[in-house]
């Protein structure tokens, strides 16, 4: 018997995927979206075990925990889709939370080393970024020489030495509006303002085309170096920004901070499903990759587990993370 016109040879008829099984396999394929899921199982999971864990009270000291690493981590997110990449973040926000406790400390007006230490923040991207396209320095090599470079020079300017400061002024990140942290509004406030500028600017659609094809990108006419050099800015403006917010919450000129930080930033960066290669990312993924892994560690915490085990399960997400996005392009070879 001969097969109704129109059939797909050697496929049985009622075979054919519905309309509503596609629909359903284009949303879980969109970035984020199979990570939301995975979130809202270790949320239930941790909440048979914890039963403190589904409250108010604990999802605000997520977001508040969630806070420095996603304001920073939005500025890896911007740096990784115009191609770029920045290991000194974590030494970038050390430097810019030290300068401004620095300063106060020494008298100058808190407003002043606020500024100051924010502005040092994309001062370090403009070199970061002067050395990739001035001197042509492989990003990886640039930024990981200015780690240890802003690392140094933060423990110099700190004298090496944690330094507390109780002024409620600095301390901005711990008072409460409306019963919520500050540094969570200054969450919701970059998440918003990057949305926008990846959205809908075009800044954020030529970095698109940068980061995805850079070849390409010159052959149209985008001055390839000048928008590398405003990447790593932006980078190091989100990273500043970041440090001044630590230093707020730590209540502290603190040299050690930020320390590893970049670690996870990247973690959280690439479960949201931004890419290695450049020219893929989503701040939306991003934020659900901080919040799942705060959520991690804040139930991990909570069931007693040392730190050592926190790390573990951090590096063995790094690198599921990486593996789901080199897999389909043929890995390391």
């Amino acid at each position: 018997m001969s097969e109704p016109l129109g059939a797909v040879p050697g496929r049985a008829a009622g075979q054919e995927p519905s309309g509503v099984l596609l629909r359903a396999r284009e949303l879980l394929l969109r970035p984020g979206v199979l990570l939301l899921l995975a979130w809202l199982a270790v949320c239930a999971g941790f909440t048979s075990l914890l039963p403190y864990f589904l409250t108010t009270q604990n999802a605000l000291t997520i977001l508040n925990f969630s806070a420095v690493t996603f304001v920073v981590s939005a500025g890896f997110t911007v740096a990784l889709i115009g191609g770029g990449i920045d290991l000194s973040i974590g030494s970038a926000m050390m430097v810019s939370g030290v300068t401004a406790g620095t300063l106060f400390l020494s008298g100058v007006p808190l407003w002043i080393g606020l500024a100051v230490g924010l502005l040092t923040g994309p001062l370090i991207g403009f070199i970061n970024g002067l050395l990739v396209t001035r001197l042509r320095v492989n990003p990886l090599i640039a930024t990981l020489s200015m780690l240890f470079v802003l690392r140094g020079m933060g423990f110099f300017f700190a004298g090496s030495q944690l330094r507390q400061i109780r002024d409620p002024g600095f301390r901005f990140a711990r008072q409460l509006v409306f019963g919520v942290p500050t540094s969570v509004y200054i969450l919701a406030i970059v998440f918003v303002l990057t949305f926008i500028l990846l959205r809908y600017t075009q800044l954020g659609r030529h970095l698109k085309a940068l980061g995805g094809n850079p070849a390409a990108a010159a052959q149209s006419a985008l001055n390839v170096d000048r928008y590398r050099l405003l990447l790593y800015t932006i980078c190091g403006t989100y990273a500043g920004t970041a440090g001044i917010l630590l230093a707020s919450v730590l209540g502290a000129s603190d040299p050690n901070a930020g320390t590893g930080r970049e670690f996870a930033v990247a973690t959280a960066v690439f479960l949201g499903g931004a890419s290695l290669s450049g020219g893929r990312g989503s701040i939306v993924g991003t934020l659900i990759g901080v919040v799942f892994m705060t959520t991690v560690a804040n139930g991990l915490t909570q069931l007693g587990a040392l730190p050592e085990t926190v790390l573990i399960v951090s590096g063995l997400l790094l690198i599921a993370a990486v593996a789901i996005d080199q897999r389909p392009k043929g890995g390391y070879r």
